[in-house]
């Protein structure tokens, strides 16, 4: 009797596992520009965390690449690309330290500039 009942319960989950599997939706990151232009921002106001800054930084964005362009820009900002040196860690909470942070002030004029030029769109 107690076979039957954990035979039931077992496949019961498996079953129920089975259809969140084949109907669910795989998770995926797709921040919008305006989500973006709030975590960087968020650097300077210390309202940003550092895990969703690493988000940011270390995963690709495929679904905009304008949006694309600009993570890389950070990316270059966050490692001493080009020239620059790598962002310091700050102090007091902050992500960076003061000088990497004024580099990000062209970031945010540029995605503010594509957030501004982007075509107003409505669903219905």
């Amino acid at each position: 009797m107690e076979f039957l009942i954990v035979f039931i319960v077992s496949a019961v989950f498996l079953l129920l596992i089975g259809v969140a599997m084949a109907f669910g939706k795989s998770p995926s990151y797709r921040p919008d520009r305006q989500y973006v232009l709030d975590l960087i921002k968020g650097i300077e106001t210390r309202t940003t965390s550092p895990q969703a800054w690493d988000m940011l930084i270390g995963y690709p964005i495929s679904h905009d690449p304008e949006l694309e362009a600009i993570r890389r820009w950070l990316v270059a900002l966050h490692e001493g690309t080009d020239g620059h040196k790598p962002a310091r860690e700050g102090i007091n909470g902050y992500i960076y330290d003061r000088e990497s942070r004024q580099r990000l002030v062209a970031v945010i004029e540029r995605l503010e500039k594509l957030i501004a030029e982007a075509p107003v769109t409505r669903e219905f």
